[in-house]
């Protein structure tokens, strides 16, 4: 948690896209970038994957390939047509992460994002299931910067650290963190069509204002939500961070107050008028609260990345291995 989960990244001009309105997630360099950075962040998933085809021809059907790895203590990363189960007219295809099924009620536990949230929790009958996961091939290994499997993935969770193959990423590494941060506050310009790190504040700011311009009736929450996320974490990375020892100044409470629980009030003053249905929306209140948040978080991260780079100097014949170049 304390070495990924730094950068963030959305849509240039997010107001313009209507289908993807909620985008705003995480971003990590280094592990594959867009394609399955779910899994590839995590150094404590051992994950495989199976092609579509031959998971379809080898086993009786899906359902039993499906509850095969469950029982394996595998968790399963694959294309469902959501439409089968959620009254669509229209296919819908998505990727879905399956966590368990019970025999008794004939049913798939299962999970994905959607437009009532960020997460949502899906109980799927067998029947819908066989329905759902009956995709064309064609589906697989498509989509923006290639974010549909082009297969079926299925992981497990590592337990210990002598168990798995992922080197150091498993400690500390403070230069990846210094450089991560360094790009959150100055971030890169990666490919045209997005905006990454601070710069995502810009793009949450022309997306409020295009819904008061245009009086739109709803607003999608889940890019504030992720944002919200995002300051979670930075504060429980910043009292890691300085009772380990790799800072000298505790920030966690000055970042709690003036970036986590600012945007804190920001989510919770967008919802109010998601339940108003946006009449007379605001915008210039959301981004001039936004303005405050970015602010302050730049001037408290620029602070923890200089300190991160001086422990860094500090410890050169430790850490030289995990400086970023």
């Amino acid at each position: 948690m304390n070495c990924n989960y730094i950068q963030i990244f959305t849509l240039r001009n997010l107001y313009t896209v209507a289908e993807r309105l909620g985008t705003l997630d995480f971003f990590y360099q280094y592990y594959g970038d867009f394609n399955l950075y779910e899994m590839k962040a995590n150094p404590w998933l051992k994950f495989m994957s199976i092609p579509f085809g031959i998971a379809r021809k080898k086993w009786s059907s899906l359902l039993e390939f499906v509850k095969e790895r469950i029982d394996n203590e595998q968790y399963l990363y694959m294309v469902l047509d959501h439409a089968i189960y959620r009254g669509g007219e229209l296919p819908f295809y998505h990727n879905s992460l399956i966590w368990g099924y019970d025999d008794a009620e004939e049913k798939i536990y299962a999970a994905d994002n959607n437009s009532i949230g960020k997460f949502a929790f899906e109980e799927i009958s067998y029947r819908d299931f066989i329905l759902a996961a009956d995709v064309p091939e064609t589906e697989y290994g498509i989509g923006d910067h290639c974010s549909r499997p082009d297969g079926i993935y299925f992981f497990s969770v590592v337990t210990s650290k002598d168990m798995h193959d992922c080197g150091t990423n498993h400690v500390m590494q403070i230069g990846k963190l210094h450089h991560d941060l360094e790009q959150y506050l100055n971030p890169p310009k990666i490919l045209p069509d997005y905006s990454y790190g601070v710069d995502c504040y810009e793009e949450l700011k022309k997306y409020y204002r295009d819904i008061e311009k245009n009086k739109c009736r709803v607003c999608d929450k889940r890019s504030i939500c992720s944002l919200l996320d995002h300051k979670v974490l930075m504060t429980k990375r910043l009292s890691y961070l300085f009772h380990n020892g790799y800072v000298t100044t505790d920030y966690e409470n000055r970042y709690r107050s003036h970036v986590e629980r600012e945007c804190l009030v920001l989510r919770n003053m967008l919802l109010k008028e998601i339940v108003k249905q946006c009449k007379d929306f605001p915008a210039e209140k959301f981004c001039i609260q936004l303005d405050k948040i970015k602010k302050e978080e730049i001037q408290i991260l620029s602070k923890v990345s200089q300190e991160l780079k001086d422990y860094l100097d500090a410890h050169e014949w430790e850490y030289d291995r995990y400086y970023m170049g």
